[in-house]
């Protein structure tokens, strides 16, 4: 009668964890919320057509005084189309800022660009 005791227990045990298990909402990667992040704005000047020793580049930067940093436009057609459009001119990017080791350039600064317009005249 024992044996049977623990049997039921396990089963029983079983069936809760598979029931807690199938209720609790599984997040997928694009669902995770950003812990850890650093959001930047940058006024500066555009710049698209960068090429760089072993493709280190975005392709597309922003200058702004002393500071050159890359912008990732993640292949979104409208946001590429804009920056083509507003090259050489001064612009206002909101994005979030990551670091990434190169081999030419050591350390690359790149923008994941959220946000991209023209900067207002004065």
């Amino acid at each position: 009668m024992k044996r049977t005791s623990y049997i039921v227990a396990a089963a029983a045990l079983t069936a809760c964890v598979a029931a807690v298990l199938a209720a609790a909402p599984f997040a997928s990667a694009e669902d995770k919320v950003e812990e850890e992040y650093i959001r930047v704005e940058v006024k500066g000047v555009l710049q698209t057509g960068i090429f760089a020793i072993g493709g280190e580049t975005t392709g597309v930067i922003i200058k702004a005084g002393k500071v050159t940093w890359e912008l990732d436009l993640a292949g979104d057609k409208e946001l590429i189309a804009l920056a083509e459009k507003l090259d050489k001119k001064t612009v206002v990017v909101t994005g979030d800022y990551t670091q990434k080791q190169g081999v030419e350039v050591r350390v690359r600064h790149i923008v994941k660009v959220k946000t991209l317009k023209e900067a207002e005249a004065k």
